[in-house]
């Protein structure tokens, strides 16, 4: 008693020898490139993580006195 008739058993071949090569394949399967619009929202989550831990006295912002300009008060009373 035949289990497959001789057609089915060509198709079965025919669908491992096509089928078995591509699950072989071990490379991983490349990351889809970044777009524009996520690497500015990346850039600008960077630069305010960076701002966020930047040291708060930076001397080069700061006038003789100390202060930033927009720290200043108006001299006039």
């Amino acid at each position: 008693m035949e289990v497959l008739e001789p057609g089915m058993t060509k198709f079965i071949i025919v669908a491992l020898l096509t089928t078995f090569p591509a699950l072989a394949q071990t490379a991983q399967i490349p990351a889809p490139a970044v777009t524009d619009r996520e690497r500015v929202q990346a850039d600008r989550a960077k630069a305010a993580e960076d701002e966020k831990v930047a040291p708060a006295t930076r001397p080069w912002d700061r006038d003789a006195d100390g202060k930033r300009p927009w720290e200043r008060k108006s001299s006039k009373p």
